[in-house]
């Protein structure tokens, strides 16, 4: 080691903390489920620490409560009037009961049609029903009267009807059919199958009719004779082959010249004898038009 030399050599500490200490020993019986588990593993503090629960709430006592003495109160006593009209209006409605009647009663039996009969014949002699029971009762003796009469009297009109017997109808006989006709009448043939003369009426009137030469046209036919303002201004019809005036007049600009130049064709194309300028290419015959082209390419509708 030379001593002009230094080397340094660092040391570092790590200090673990210890284990906790085991518990106290439990006092008493164990049971053999524990004793395995204390087996498994050596320390079972740490399942102890995770057995404790970490929020303690307070478990809810119930007070000892005195029980409650029932005290009677005495009501006052309604009035008297008061008191008769509230039992009048608490009975129910009489159509109400007679409706639960025809839906209910068979299924409940005859304690539930005893009832609710009670209840109508209640209804029937409440004030609110005086005025119905009334007429009710009208309607019942105007019944017993028309069912004794129709005791007394019998109706010996319809017994007559009824005792007269049927009438028995005998079987069809089978019809004779008669035999077909011969045919005789041959004259009125040859009249039917001869033609009906065709007679040329001649014509009622010619010339024109001596009213119309007479009549004297209003104001509004003679306005309405006349050709309107906007038929009169027409522009020309166009005539095939006829070059206008304006075409004439117009400056070429310089895009339409350099279209209007052909275009030159190949050195190998002019030597080419079989060269045909008029021919059509091959792509050009499998174009297939759109649907605006087509529409470009309609003539414009002259009038």
């Amino acid at each position: 080691m030379n001593q002009t030399s230094t080397e340094c050599v660092r040391v570092d500490i790590n200090v673990f903390p210890t284990a906790p200490p085991p518990p106290p020993p439990v006092v008493g019986p164990i049971p053999e489920k524990l004793l395995k588990i204390m087996r498994k593993y050596k320390y079972n503090w740490r399942l102890d620490q995770l057995s404790k629960p970490k929020h303690l709430e307070k478990k809810f006592i119930a007070e000892v409560v005195e029980p409650l003495k029932i005290v009677k109160v005495k009501l006052p006593k309604l009035d008297p009037e008061k008191e008769y009209y509230a039992d009048q209006q608490s009975i129910p409605l009489i159509r109400w009961l007679v409706i639960n009647k025809k839906l209910y009663g068979k299924q409940n039996g005859k304690k539930y049609r005893k009832t609710i009969n009670r209840y109508i014949n209640k209804g029937w002699g409440s004030i609110y029903n005086f005025y119905k029971k009334r007429e009710r009762d009208r309607r019942l003796r105007q019944r017993k009267r028309e069912a004794k009469k129709e005791k007394r009297m019998p109706d010996f009109e319809r017994f007559t009807k009824l005792a007269i017997p049927k009438r028995l109808f005998k079987p069809q006989s089978p019809t004779k059919k008669s035999p077909a006709k011969i045919f005789s009448n041959f004259d009125r043939l040859d009249v039917l199958a001869t033609p009906k003369p065709f007679v040329e009426e001649p014509v009622k009137r010619l010339g024109v009719n001596p009213a119309a030469l007479t009549y004297e046209p209003t104001e509004t036919v003679i306005r309405l004779a006349q050709i309107p303002a906007r038929l009169k201004n027409l522009p020309k019809p166009l005539e095939p082959g006829k070059v206008q005036k304006s075409a004439l007049r117009y400056k070429v600009t310089p895009r339409i010249e350099t279209l209007a130049v052909p275009k030159q064709r190949n050195e190998k194309a002019k030597v080419d004898e079989d060269y045909d300028p008029w021919t059509i290419p091959p792509n050009v015959l499998k174009y297939k038009a759109t649907p605006r082209i087509l529409e470009l390419a309609k003539p414009t509708e002259r009038s």
